[in-house]
C-alpha cells in the first residue's frame, strides 16, 4: 500500500498491523510493541494550527485472554488513547448476560477491572455480536473499541459491517480531526455548456479597451476580463452532479452477482453448514471469475478503438495510480518538500555582478526598432487556433476552449489587452503564478534527490496565449536583424525536428557512401554535441536587454 506508512510489532509475521495514511500534518510513530501482537502507535495531527495528538493501541490475544490481561497492565497509558483489537474476552460489560452455554475466561474480570480502573469509555453496543464461529458455535462480543481522555469526544461513529469473507465482521471508528484537506473541488460539464449564451452573456457587456492608458488600466481590464469570463460561464455551463465513481469495466451484471455474493457469505456466517459454505464458494469464484473477463473485455475494446494517436496512452493506461513523494533531502513534511524543490529546481534568477558589453559589440542586419505594431485580430485569431487544445487550465480556471469562444464572441478585446501589455510593459502578477505538479524522471536510481524529478508549470492560458504571440513575433525579429541563422531548428517556422534529423543524416550517409581508393581513404563521420547545463537559468536579464538593443530589435 503504497500511499500509508505500516506499523508492525515484529518486521516478520506480526499479527497485527496498523496503516497511517501518508498525508500533510499527519505523523505517527511506534511507542509501544509487545510479542507480534500487541502494538502502540502515537498519531499527531497538525491541521489549521490545531494539534491532535493520541495513542491508538491494535491488539489481539491469540485464542483466548490470558496474554491480553497479562500484557495490560505493562503498558503506560498516555491521557488521550484508543484502544481497539481482538481480545477473546467474554465479560457483561460488553457482551450482555452470558448464557449458559456461552464461553468464560478467569482472565476476562482481570481485562474489564483494568479498562474500568483507567477510565475507558467502551462505543461497542452492549450484546451485539461480531464474531459469527464458521463451526456454529454461539456468536460473540470479542472485538472491541475502548477509549479515554479527549479521545473520547473525537469518536464520531462506530460501524459494524457484516458483508465481509471473515468469520469477523469489520469494526469501523470515526474519529473527527480537523483537516487542511480542501474539499473535493466541483467540475462543470463542458459537454453541456451552452457557448451562444456564454457569447451573449459577455457581448452584454459592452466591454472597450480601446482608450486603456498606463499600467493601472491594463491590470485593471485584465481583473475585469477574468472576472466577465467567469460570470459567463457560470452562466453558461453547469456544474456536474456529484456522483459515485464507477470503473469503465464495470456493469449491471457485475452488481448483481456481487450483491449475490454478499448475501451467500451472510447466509454461510449466520447459519455455518457445509451447503451455505459451498454456495458462498461458488458465488465467489464466479464473481471473481466475472471481473477478470469484464476487465479483459474492456481492454481488448480498449486496444481495438485506439487510434495512431491514442494508441500509447491506452497500453500505459495501467500505469497511472498515485505514488506518494518520498522525504527530499530529509524534509517529510508538505512544506518542507515544497522548499527543497524549490530551491533545486527554481533557483534565483541571476543578479551576480556582471561587465556591461561593449558598445558596438553585436551588429545588426536591419534596423526593426520602430517596427512595432499593435496586435491584430487576425494575429489573435492564429494563435488561439494553434493552441494545444486538452492541456490543463492554471490558476485561474480559464482554458484555451474558454479564450476560443470568447474570442469569438468579442474579437476585438483579446487584441486591445495584449497590445495594451506590450505597449506598457505589464505582464499582470496572475499570469506570473503557476500550479506545479511533481512528475518523477524515469529511470532514476532513487527520487530522495529532488533534482530525479521534474515540475510541470500550470500557467494561467491568457497569459501562454500572449506568450506564443510574443515569441512569433521575436523570432521574425531574430531572424530580420540577423540574431540567428536561417539554419537554426528552434523558434523557427518552417523548421522541424525532421528537417534537424535530415541536415544530420545527409552528410553521415554522404560520407559512409564514399569508397575507399588507393591514394585516399574518406573520413569517418563523426557528431558532436553538447549541453549546457542549466543555462537558461544564468541568462542574466540585463544582458539579454543590451544584446536585443545592439541588435536594433523591436521596443515597446
Amino acid at each position: 500500500m503504497p500511499n500509508f506508512d505500516m506499523f508492525t510489532p515484529t518486521p516478520t509475521r506480526p499479527r497485527c498491523v496498523t496503516y497511517v495514511r501518508r498525508m500533510p500534518g499527519l505523523s505517527a510513530t511506534t511507542t509501544f510493541a509487545a510479542q507480534d501482537s500487541f502494538l502502540g502507535t502515537t498519531i499527531t495531527s497538525l491541521q489549521q494550527q490545531h494539534t491532535t495528538t493520541f495513542t491508538l493501541y491494535n491488539l489481539y490475544s491469540p485464542g483466548r485472554p490470558d496474554p491480553v490481561a497479562a500484557i495490560l497492565p505493562t503498558i503506560d497509558l498516555p491521557t488521550d488513547c484508543l484502544l481497539m483489537g481482538d481480545l477473546n474476552a467474554h465479560h457483561t460489560w460488553w457482551q450482555g448476560p452470558l448464557p449458559p452455554s456461552a464461553r468464560s475466561s478467569p482472565a476476562s474480570h482481570p481485562i474489564a477491572n483494568w479498562l474500568t480502573e483507567n477510565n475507558f469509555h467502551l462505543h461497542n453496543e452492549i450484546a451485539k455480536p461480531i464474531h459469527h464461529p464458521q463451526n456454529g458455535g454461539q456468536p460473540s462480543t470479542i472485538d472491541l473499541c475502548l477509549s479515554r481522555g479527549r479521545t473520547t469526544q473525537l469518536v464520531v461513529t462506530l460501524a459494524i459491517d457484516q458483508d465481509t469473507t471473515s468469520d469477523h465482521s469489520s469494526l469501523t471508528t470515526t474519529l473527527s480531526l480537523p483537516s487542511n484537506a480542501a474539499p473535493p473541488k466541483a467540475q462543470r460539464c463542458w459537454r453541456k455548456a451552452d457557448w451562444e449564451s456564454f457569447a451573449s452573456h459577455i457581448q452584454a457587456a459592452r466591454m472597450d479597451l480601446s482608450n486603456h492608458q498606463g499600467t493601472e488600466d491594463t491590470l485593471s481590464a485584465v481583473t475585469n476580463i477574468t472576472q466577465l469570463i467567469h460570470e459567463a460561464t457560470n452562466h453558461a455551463v453547469p456544474m456536474k452532479d456529484p456522483r459515485r465513481l464507477e470503473a469503465p469495466w464495470w456493469n449491471q451484471n457485475l452488481t448483481l452477482a456481487k450483491r449475490a455474493v454478499k448475501r451467500a457469505e451472510r447466509r454461510a456466517r449466520q447459519e455455518p453448514n457445509d451447503t451455505n459454505r459451498k454456495d458462498r464458494q461458488h458465488k465467489h469464484h464466479k464473481w471473481s471469475t466475472m471481473v477478470r473477463n469484464a476487465k479483459t473485455t474492456y481492454r481488448i475494446q480498449q486496444l481495438q478503438a485506439a487510434s495512431s494517436k491514442t494508441i500509447w496512452k491506452t497500453i500505459h493506461h495501467h500505469n497511472t495510480h498515485h505514488k506518494p513523494i518520498p522525504p527530499l533531502n530529509g524534509q517529510t513534511t508538505f512544506r518542507g518538500k515544497c522548499d527543497a524543490l524549490r530551491n533545486a529546481l527554481f533557483p534565483p534568477v541571476n543578479a551576480t555582478p556582471r561587465t556591461q558589453l561593449p558598445p558596438g559589440l553585436l551588429t545588426s542586419a536591419k534596423d526593426i526598432r520602430q517596427h512595432t505594431k499593435p496586435v491584430t485580430i487576425q494575429e489573435t485569431h492564429l494563435a488561439i487556433v494553434h493552441l494545444k487544445y486538452g492541456t490543463s487550465v492554471g490558476p485561474d480556471d480559464i482554458s484555451y476552449t474558454t479564450l476560443r469562444h470568447f474570442n469569438t464572441a468579442a474579437p476585438h478585446l483579446l487584441p486591445h489587452l495584449f497590445t495594451a501589455c506590450l505597449t506598457w510593459g505589464t505582464h499582470p502578477p496572475e499570469w506570473k503564478t503557476a500550479n506545479c505538479v511533481v512528475i518523477p524522471k524515469p529511470g532514476k536510481k532513487t527520487y530522495s534527490d529532488p533534482k530525479s524529478n521534474r515540475l510541470l508549470s500550470l500557467q494561467s492560458c491568457f497569459g501562454k496565449l500572449l506568450e506564443s504571440i510574443v515569441a512569433k513575433r521575436l523570432s521574425q525579429a531574430a531572424l530580420t536583424c540577423g540574431a540567428t541563422h536561417p539554419s537554426q531548428m528552434g523558434a523557427q517556422a518552417e523548421n522541424s525536428a525532421i528537417d534537424a534529423l535530415l541536415r544530420t543524416i545527409t552528410p553521415i550517409a554522404r560520407a559512409i557512401s564514399q569508397k575507399k581508393t588507393a591514394n585516399k581513404t574518406p573520413l569517418q563521420p563523426a557528431v558532436l554535441t553538447h549541453d549546457i547545463e542549466g543555462a537558461f537559468n544564468q541568462v542574466h536579464p540585463a544582458t539579454l536587454c543590451e544584446v536585443m538593443q545592439q541588435r536594433r530589435m523591436p521596443q515597446s
